[in-house]
This record gives structure tokens, C-alpha cells and sequence, in this order.
């Protein structure tokens, strides 16, 4: 049953499905900031507007065909009804005044957001329909979802200082399809009109005998005889409508709940199968068709449709429309008395205040792209892929060259390929591999993947588990990733960029005499016993373990911060192969940089963007996470990573972005995790204390101006050169939070009661109604640390993700489901406990009760297989309801460890097999039979299996390659003979019975 219609809105009824559907239609004035925009005629007009009394205005219905063949004889337009870019022609040919500049601003200085530079170029500049887009639904007690109503807005064809909106409220338990709801916009907003849609498409659509009879292009024609000739090829059709189309950028918040309450079919096009998941929202890479007839055959209503998702458009910590809204001067409404969770209630209760409220939530989504990038304008598909973009062109200008494929090869090494074999496909490195392309040449190659290999996360560890009743600060290092990149220096790719091969000796700093140099190498070390932070890493038990040796495994590929530390702390350092490579050198004869050139612009315009909008603003944070993210985007894919392809379904390498390279990535962290370790051993050395470490800061205490005067062992000097080329300011630390009491428990957790103190909650959900690091937070994350007795229950909601959303096959609705996920709290083990410095603390809650927590301090394990022993002792602990919080607990573990049962045992053969294909898929080293082109990977499987070691599997062959197998893999020493003779042996020969004696 239709319900009443309110003030200010039309009605009519439609079908589709076999649903019936009311769909409510106005007009109303933009407001905000947007108006401060408008041309002086359209913001009179836009003023007149909001004179109007509530309910007053005139809302026009769907536009019926006499009305619109009308319309399109107005004088001004075209036969087909396209406008000027303002406003409809009885305003007269409307030119925007020039723009007012805002007081204080220097003469030159761009005044809209869009005018800076690194926004131009993150932005696509390309005109679009954008079209806001919400649902409001209810999950009812059965377990299923009713879609209470579709909204969307759309500015005002013909006087953008209107918005169209339309609800759509489902009139029984149907769902609408998205194209009969995207055609119920056009219609109501007079899409047809907008300039991008060609002559000949109305509110009908377009006639098959214009489709057939004029088509635009030399393939829509091919297309249109193929179709004409025979009225079932499908593809045919599609191609030739294609071109008529209405083309629609489709905004949403949180895609994975509003593009999922469409219905599906037979005859539907299934668009969540064109959709990615993409910075938390869904979106598309490119456009994808919806086409539907009016059933007859003459009309065809053609619709190209572009996805985009604010969750990827909003700065880091500002993902809610809560926010956002206010930021486009369009505030979220609330839904008062608890209807929220009954939205179908509310709409049958309230309906004028629930279409208030879900059309608001549209209106944002419009509003906020609008602020951004522009009214009317396609926005990039993510803040971060919009970052890379801003960086491709500045470095077009830095490199001097024309296009993107020449940045491309200057900056990473990466070529189109062209069939011309180079690598082969079995060891191709994924980033570049999905985009079909390839390394320049076999240096690239060799080179690009050691970096790969070497590329590992951020730092993160709890080094003094306990509590602490005294003053600490929380220090972060500014800008890290930024400050990092713009210290990495770009490098020849084309003149052969392996500058020197280091095979089989010890590393000294004749080999790396700074931190900035350009060298990747697997090497074994040991560590002078003074050293409290080692600081070469081994990737094992899915983490970071930094151990005082190598000892037992193979050894680890590492950078040149890293390893240019090591030997400055004195540490032995053998390499067994390693590559240095050849610097990029500016026409001036200084190193390229075109990171540094890149974010400097970004920040630049990030601090413009404060002058004009104010400090915190959408458009200042927009730009700050636009520089933080371009570390992100060169690291895309260089350790793989799979996701959901919803169109093949299935996982898939996400592949590379437009900046990807291994070489800058994999420098880039390698650098903020030298300042780290550099930093904690020097405040150590100084008889200081580190507690905590985590990505880019750490807790100490050491007062703030006493750390910034640490000289890092001489990486301060090009921090702060760094700092000062970025910002002017050579500032490389500053406090985050500081507090008078800390509990540490483990990596990523740690809480204080005082306010502004840290509170990490390692993984653990806040419950509902508490805010973020309010005191109850503080209160609730204190309480579970300090009386847990075993696991802490994890209650959260979890919605499906977008592989259970977007499945052909058991596909599930937009439900959340309760979780309970017990996570351990207890110090994760990265590091040996010293027992002989623990205490048992007792630590007080505010109601008064106090409980003990054992305090101590830690340092390196001698080696991995310790660390890897002492952690499954605590799992098997914790597993069976037990939990590390007392000094007692505590001691049951060490006596555990001290008495148990080692992990070593005698290595079988199959381990040593295993071994040789980890260093051969490695590139440590390389087996003539194994790196043969012309063999298949069944050809070398086959091969290894003769020598008697054993059987390896394809997917053996495939994860070898992976970095934690480096961790497994037996020092080279203890793979001969067989490793030697592999090695010697001619490709094309089969071992016989005297290579497989084990002597």
C-alpha cells in the first residue's frame, strides 16, 4: 500500500520483478559549502530557493514525452537538450566571476582545492554523473534483511544549484534491480540532457532503428550489422547499444551494505561481479554495462556505470559519514528512540523524518566528492591510488619525460612485454606480471627480485613487558615513511643496474659506508653480545625475529639501512651473494630523488591546503594521508598479496600499482625500522629504557629533547637533511602521548588510565557504547589485562566479506553474524625474558582491588629456533586455558622451556631437498637443471626426485619462494655434497647412482 505522500515530494508507482515500488521525487537547494561556489545568478537563485517555505517548491514527476520533445525546443540547446555548463538558457549565457582570494593568501596561491597541483593530478579531471547512493534496511529476528528504502541524489541538470533527490520504497518484500532504479533517477533528473549522453537518448532510451542506423563509431557499426543480422547474438548487441549509454558514477559509503540490496537473476546483470574491494569499500576499475529493453524491442535504456566508494576517499580516521558530513557542511541526522535497528518502524511511524534522514546520507556522499575533487567530476578510485597518480606526475616532470610507461621504466625498471623473453614466467614477481609487464632486462630482474625478498614489514615488539608507575612518553617519528623515501635514491635502470656482485665474503663498510646505500644481500651474521636490538631480521612464525645469529637457518636478505647498522655495531656479516646497484644521477650530477620531489609537492599542498581550509580540515588530512599512502602504493604487491576477483571467482594477485617497485619499498622500511632499532639501542646504551615499538614509534623514558639529540650513529644527519628538504624543519621526533603509569603486555598492546595516555588494545573490540580511548576504554582494557586468567574473550560483530557477498554459488546477503574469537594477551616471545629481573607488580584498578603483573626485562634470542621453541611452549600453554600475567606462570613456562624438549632433531633427507629448493627459488643460489626455460616445473620436480632426497610437490616448488621459508631453510653448508653437485651438473644430465652416495 502507497503511503501518504509528504510535503515536497511527487509519487508514482512502478514495478519491477514482480515487486511494486512508490518512488518519491524533489527538488531541493544545495546547501553549504558548495553555494560559495555557485556563480552570483545560480547562488541568487539558490537563495531565492531556500526563501521558499517547507513544502512549497514545485517538484516536477517523471518527465512525460510531450513534456520533454517541449523541452528540447527551448532555445539555447541542442536537438538532443545539452546544456551550457550552468544553468538552463532562461538565465542567460551565465560567466563565473572571478573568484574572490581569501585574506592572507599569497598573490598566485590557488584558492579551490582542485587548483593545487598534486590534486589536480590525483584527481581525474574527466566529467561524470555522480550520483550519492544509500539503503535503509532492517535485519529482522528470522535472520534476513528487508530493504526499507534506495535514495540517491543528483545535482540539477539544468541548475546545479538543486538537488534531485528519489526514494524508492519497496511496497512489499521485492527488491528493485539497479537498473530500473538508476533509470528512475534518470528519468526523474533528466539525465538524458547532460552533455555526456549523446544526441538521440531521451527519457525512453534510444530507438533500435537510430542504434542500427547511425552508429558513432567504425565498431559500434560493425557491431550494429552483426546485431541486425541476427537478432540473438548477444554481444552484438551489447557492443552497438554500448555507445548509447547514460554514464552514471555511482557513490556510495560502504558499498558492501548498499550495492548488495539489489536483486539478482536470470535476466539481471550481476553487478557485484564488476566490483573490487578496494581501502574498505567496493568500487569498479573500470565501467561496466547495464542495458535492459522496454520489452517490444524498440527501446533501449543503456546505462554505463562507474563504482566509487567515500570509505576509499576519506583521510585516515575519518571514515564515518558522521564526519565527513560536517566537513561538506551537510551533518548526518540521527534517527531519535532507538528506531535505528528498526528502520522499518521508523518508515512506517515517521515516514517524512526517515526520508529526511536516509536522503541526507546520499546527499553527503555527493557533497563530500563535490568539496574534493569537483562538482560533477569522477573522483580517483581510492585516496591512494589518486596519491600514485599525483606522484606519476611529478615524476613525468622530474624525469623529464612523456608518458607513463617512461616513468615506469626510469623509475622501476618495468617495461610492457613485448614477448621477449627476459624472466621466466614460473619466477616472474606478481606486481608486474598481473599488468603484463616485465623487468627491463636480466640485471632488473635479478636485482628487482633480491629487493622483493628483501621487503619486509614494519618493526613492532614489546621489549619490557610489565608496569611501570612512572612517567613515560609515547615518541613518533614525524612523517616517517615520507622522511624515509625522500632519503632513497633512484637507480639506473637502463645502463645494466647491477653496479657489483658481492658473492661468498664478509660484508664490511667499504661495502655499505652509508645508510642510504644501494645494496640488497642474503647473509648470515652474528652479533656482538653488547647489542640489546639486533638489527637484521628473520621473517619466521608469520613475524619479525631479530636474533643475536643467524645460526641454524640459511641466513636472510636484508637492505642497506639495515645492514649499514649492523657493521656499525660491530656485527660479523657474511654475505653469500649480493648486489650493489647503480645510483641515478640529476643532469647537476646529485642523486635523483623523485620520492622526495613527489611528497614534497604533496606536502607543499598539504600546508596550502591548511592556510585556506584550516588546520584539520577534509582537505588538509586528505593530503596528509595522500603523502603517508605513497609509501603504500610502491610496496602494492611486492611481498603478494591475493584477493577476491569477483568477475573470475577467485583469489587472485591484486598486482602492482602505477609506483610499484621493490627497490623503493623495500629501502623505504628498511630505513624506518633502522631509525628504530638505531634509536632504542642508543637510548639503551645510555642507560635508558625502550618499552614498546610499534611500525613508527616507540615508549620510553627518555624525555623528548634528550632523544632528539641522539645522532643514530650518524643516520640523524640524513634524517634531519631529509626533514628539512620536506618541511624546512629538521624536527625528526615528537610526542604522541605521555603518561604517569603504563601497563606493557605484549607487541600493539599496552594501556594507561591517565587521559592522552596510550591504549593499545591488541585486537580486542571496545564493547558497544564505550568511545574510543575514553576512561571506560582505559578502564575496560586495564581490567581484562590485568585479571585474565587464559584467553580474553573477543566478542565483535562481522559482516560477510566481499568473496561471501559477491559468490555466484552460495552467495550471502549483507548479515552480520556475533563472533567470539579468544585472543591471548601474554607477552608474544620475540624476545628472551630475562627471569633473573622479574618482579611481581601490583597493579591497582580504580574500584580499589589490585592484581599482579610479573615485570621484567628482555633481549635478543641467540637464535630463531629458540624463539620459534619458547613461543609454541606458551600456545601449548595457553591452549589449554592457562595464560603468562604471574611470576609463577611465568616460571612454569621457563621450567618448560630450560627442561623440555628441544625442537631440533636429526634432519632428514627430504628437509635437505627442501632446503635446495628454497636457496635455488631464493636466487641464493642457482641450479643449471632448475633455471632451464625450456623445462616445465613437472620437468624439474622430476628431476630433483632422481637424486634420492625425497619428492617435492608443485606447491613445494611455489612456496619455496615465499619469505618465511627462509627461516626453515638449513645453512648452505649442510646441503653438500648434494648441493655442489646440483650445482655442476650440466643442464640435460640425470644423476646416477655415484651423485646420490652421500659422502
Amino acid at each position: 500500500m502507497n503511503a501518504p505522500v509528504p510535503a515536497g515530494w511527487s509519487s508514482h508507482e512502478i514495478k519491477d520483478g514482480g515487486g511494486r515500488f512508490q518512488v518519491l521525487v524533489r527538488r531541493t537547494p544545495r546547501r553549504g559549502s558548495f553555494a560559495a561556489h555557485l556563480p552570483p545568478k545560480i547562488a541568487a537563485l539558490s537563495a531565492q530557493n531556500r526563501s521558499i517555505a517547507p513544502g512549497s517548491l514545485k517538484v516536477p514527476g517523471a518527465i512525460e514525452r510531450t513534456g520533454a520533445d517541449d523541452f528540447r525546443r527551448i532555445p539555447g540547446f541542442s536537438s538532443r537538450g545539452h546544456k551550457p555548463p550552468m544553468g538552463p538558457p532562461s538565465y542567460g549565457a551565465l560567466t563565473p566571476s572571478p573568484p574572490q582570494r581569501l585574506a592572507g593568501v599569497v598573490p598566485g596561491t590557488p584558492i579551490s582545492f582542485g587548483d593545487l597541483t598534486s590534486v589536480r593530478a590525483m584527481g581525474t579531471e574527466r566529467a561524470g554523473i555522480v550520483l550519492g547512493f544509500d539503503t535503509e534496511f532492517t535485519t529482522t529476528s528470522f535472520g534476513t534483511r528487508v530493504i526499507d528504502s534506495y535514495q540517491f541524489a543528483v545535482p540539477e541538470i539544468f541548475n546545479p544549484a538543486l538537488m534531485v533527490e528519489v526514494v524508492i520504497l519497496p511496497l512489499d518484500e521485492h527488491r528493485i534491480s539497479l537498473h530500473t532504479a538508476l533509470w528512475e533517477v534518470v528519468v526523474a533528473a533528466r539525465l538524458w540532457h547532460s552533455s555526456l549522453v549523446p544526441d538521440g537518448v531521451d527519457d525512453r532510451g534510444v530507438r533500435r532503428d537510430m542504434v542500427l542506423d547511425q552508429p558513432p563509431t567504425r565498431a559500434a557499426r560493425d557491431a550494429a550489422m552483426a546485431w541486425s543480422a541476427d537478432t540473438r547474438n548477444w554481444e552484438a548487441r551489447a557492443a552497438a547499444l554500448a555507445p548509447w549509454r547514460v554514464p552514471i558514477v555511482l557513490a556510495t559509503h560502504y558499498g558492501s551494505a548498499d550495492l548488495t540490496a539489489f536483486r539478482g537473476g536470470a535476466y539481471v546483470t550481476d553487478h557485484l561481479t564488476r566490483l573490487t574491494s578496494a581501502a574498505g569499500g567496493l568500487v569498479t576499475l573500470l565501467p561496466f554495462r547495464l542495458q535492459q529493453g522496454d520489452g517490444e524491442g524498440d527501446w533501449w535504456r543503456v546505462l554505463s556505470v562507474t563504482v566509487r566508494d567515500t570509505m576509499g576517499q576519506t583521510p585516515a580516521g575519518k571514515k564515518s559519514l558522521t564526519v565527513i558530513g560536517p566537513a561538506c557542511d551537510n551533518p548526518k541526522l540521527e534517527v531519535p528512540d532507538g528506531w535505528i535497528s528498526n528502520m522499518t518502524g521508523y518508515r512506517a511511524a515517521h515516514l517524512g523524518d526517515f526520508l529526511e534522514y536516509g536522503i541526507n546520507d546520499a546527499v553527503i556522499v555527493v557533497e563530500y566528492l563535490a568539496r574534493l575533487w569537483g562538482d560533477g567530476v569522477i573522483p580517483p578510485i581510492t585516496l591512494s591510488g589518486g596519491a600514485a597518480a599525483s606522484l606519476v606526475s611529478s615524476g613525468l616532470d622530474y624525469f623529464g619525460v612523456r608518458s607513463p610507461k617512461y616513468f615506469r621504466l626510469t623509475f622501476a625498471g618495468i617495461v610492457q612485454d613485448d614477448g621477449v623473453e627476459v624472466v621466466d614466467e614460473d619466477d616472474q614477481l606478481s606486481f608486474y606480471g598481473k599488468r603484463f609487464r616485465r623487468p627491463v632486462d636480466g640485471a632488473a630482474d635479478q636485482l628487482m627480485s633480491a629487493f622483493a625478498k628483501a621487503y619486509h614489514g614494519g618493526l613492532n615488539a614489546c621489549s619490557a613487558p610489565g608496569y611501570y608507575p612512572h612517567p613515560t612518553v609515547d615518541i613518533d617519528a614525524q612523517n616517517a615513511y615520507p622522511t624515509a623515501m625522500a632519503l632513497v635514491h633512484d637507480l639506473d635502470w637502463e645502463a645494466g643496474v647491477i653496479d657489483a656482485v658481492v658473492n661468498k665474503r664478509p660484508l664490511t663498510l667499504a661495502d655499505v659506508p652509508e645508510p642510504i646505500t644501494p645494496i640488497v644481500a642474503f647473509v648470515s651474521f652474528i652479533f656482538p653480545p653488547g647489542v640489546a636490538f639486533p638489527t637484521l631480521p628473520i621473517v619466521a612464525d608469520n613475524t619479525l625475529i631479530y636474533p643475536q645469529t643467524s645460526e641454524g637457518t640459511a641466513g636472510t636478505w636484508a637492505c642497506g639501512p639495515e645492514l649499514w647498522l649492523a657493521l656499525t655495531l660491530g656485527a660479523e656479516v657474511f654475505c653469500q651473494i649480493g648486489y650493489t646497484a647503480v645510483t641515478l644521477t640529476r643532469p647537476d650530477g646529485t642523486p635523483s630523488r623523485v620520492l622526495r620531489y613527489g611528497v614534497k609537492q604533496l606536502i607543499d599542498d598539504r600546508n596550502t591546503a591548511k592556510h585556506l581550509f584550516g588546520d584539520k580540515s577534509i582537505e588538509e588530512q586528505t593530503l596528509k594521508t595522500a603523502a603517508s599512502s605513497v609509501y603504500g602504493k610502491t610496496a602494492q604487491d611486492v611481498a603478494e598479496q591475493r584477493a577476491w576477483n569477483a568477475h573470475e571467482q577467485q583469489m587472485d594477485s591484486v598486482g602492482g600499482s602505477a609506483i610499484t617497485s621493490p627497490y623503493h619499498a623495500a629501502t623505504s622500511t628498511s630505513l624506518v625500522r633502522a631509525q628504530l632499532l638505531a634509536t632504542m639501542n642508543q637510548i639503551t646504551e645510555r642507560s635508558g629504557h625502550v618499552y614498546s615499538v610499534t611500525t613508527d614509534g616507540f615508549i620510553t623514558g627518555m624525555p623528548l629533547d634528550d632523544v632528539n639529540d641522539l645522532d643514530l650513529y650518524g643516520l640523524a644527519e640524513h634524517l634531519r637533511e631529509a626533514r628539512t628538504a620536506l618541511t624546512g624543519n629538521p624536527a625528526v621526533w615528537e610526542a604522541k602521548h605521555t603518561q604517569d603509569d603504563l601497563v606493557n603486555f605484549t607487541t600493539r598492546g599496552n594501556v594507561s588510565l591517565s587521559p592522552g595516555g596510550v591504549c593499545a588494545h591488541n585486537g580486542i573490540k571496545r564493547p558497544a557504547g564505550i568511545e574510543e580511548d575514553s576512561p571506560e576504554d582505559r578502564e575496560h582494557l586495564l581490567t581484562l589485562v590485568i585479571t585474565r586468567t587464559g584467553r580474553v574473550d573477543n566478542e565483535y560483530k562481522r559482516f560477510p566479506s566481499f568473496s561471501d557477498l559477491s559468490r555466484k554459488d552460495n552467495r550471502k546477503d549483507f548479515l552480520p553474524s556475533w563472533v567470539i574469537a579468544p585472543r591471548s594477551m601474554d607477552f608474544d616471545l620475540k624476545r628472551r625474558p630475562v627471569m633473573s629481573s622479574m618482579t611481581a607488580e601490583l597493579v591497582p584498578l580504580p574500584d580499589g582491588s589490585r592484581h599482579e603483573m610479573a615485570t621484567f626485562t628482555t633481549e635478543p634470542w641467540d637464535t630463531v629456533e629458540e624463539s620459534l621453541r619458547a613461543r609454541e611452549i606458551a600456545r601449548e600453554m595457553s591452549k589449554a586455558g592457562g595464560c603468562l600475567r604471574t611470576v609463577d606462570e611465568w616460571r612454569a613456562w621457563h621450567l618448560k622451556y630450560t627442561h623440555g624438549k628441544g625442537r631440533r632433531i636429526v634432519t632428514p633427507q627430504r628437509a635437505v631437498l627442501l632446503s635446495i629448493v628454497m636457496a635455488h627459488r631464493q636466487r641464493i643460489v642457482s641450479i643449471p637443471a632448475l633455471t632451464d626455460r625450456s623445462s616445465t616445473i613437472a620437468d624439474k620436480i622430476a628431476w630433483l626426485a632422481t637424486w634420492g632426497l625425497g619428492t617435492v610437490s608443485e606447491g613445494d616448488w611455489k612456496n619455496a619462494r615465499r619469505p618465511e621459508r627462509i627461516s626453515q631453510m638449513l645453512p648452505l653448508d649442510s646441503l653438500d655434497p648434494y648441493l655442489h653437485r646440483m650445482l655442476a651438473m650440466p643442464v640435460g644430465i640425470t644423476p646416477g647412482d655415484a651423485d646420490r652416495l652421500p659422502y
